[in-house]
């Protein structure tokens, strides 16, 4: 075969090739361009709902805070409450004691004041012993009484002892033995119509009170002397 004719041959062979090479190329190209279209919309979407989800996710947990935080105030609202609460039921019941001491009082004066017929003289009126801060611990009242037209105070010298048990054996407490405040087992008042003493017993361990004797005399007047004996009874506060 001719030169020539080899080179067209050739030449013709590669026209068909180069063609089906740019064919290929432009599918090809083609084929890549809708992959990456359709790759940019699911990535997109992906992205949007990954968006959408970790905002939800975000939201969510700024939800559980606040209930978090809504719980921890209730909860320290309802123990300020308790609190409270606890803090009004304890004044209240002070406020009912004290209401009921002041009515005692009360009625205490009404009755000292009240007017009887009574032998004029000297007279222990009554003895009111109530639980102290100690278990061995008694405050005491003591009223002592005077009737008399006389209008000058007068010295009154006033006794006490306390009897008991004491493993086994019978025992007198005196005044400053029982009361640790005083210092002799008597003491003097001086007053027109009435006195009140007030203190606190503290007994030794072991000791059980059974009365409480009383004894009151006015200065130079033999003739007043006078002896009360008391059972020990405390009343409750």
């Amino acid at each position: 075969m001719p030169l020539r004719d080899r080179l067209a041959s050739v030449a013709g062979a590669l026209r068909g090739r180069g063609v089906w090479l740019v064919s290929t190329l432009l599918v090809l190209v083609v084929a890549i361009h809708f992959a990456y279209q359709a790759g940019s919309r699911h990535w997109s979407q992906s992205m949007l709902r990954f968006r959408a989800e970790h905002l939800e996710l975000v939201k969510a947990r700024d939800e559980l805070a606040d209930l978090r935080q809504t719980l921890v105030n209730r909860e320290i609202a309802a123990r300020i409450d308790a609190g409270t609460i606890e803090q009004l039921r304890q004044q209240v019941l002070e406020l009912r004691t004290q209401i009921s001491r002041q009515e005692g009082e009360l009625a205490f004066y009404r009755n000292l004041m009240a007017e009887d017929d009574e032998v004029a003289g000297l007279e222990v009126d009554s003895l009111t012993l109530r639980p102290g801060s100690e278990p061995t611990s008694y405050q005491y009242r003591i009223l002592v009484r005077r009737k008399s037209t006389g209008v000058e105070p007068v010295d009154v010298w006033v006794s006490l002892n306390i009897e008991g048990n004491r493993d086994g054996q019978v025992v007198s407490l005196p005044f400053n033995e029982a009361d640790l405040s005083r210092q002799r087992d008597s003491l003097t008042i001086r007053f027109k119509y009435f006195k009140v003493l007030r203190g606190t017993f503290l007994l030794p361990e072991g000791f059980e009170p059974k009365r409480v004797v009383l004894s009151i005399i006015e200065k130079n007047d033999p003739s007043s002397l006078r002896i009360a004996d008391f059972p020990w009874r405390v009343e409750e506060m």
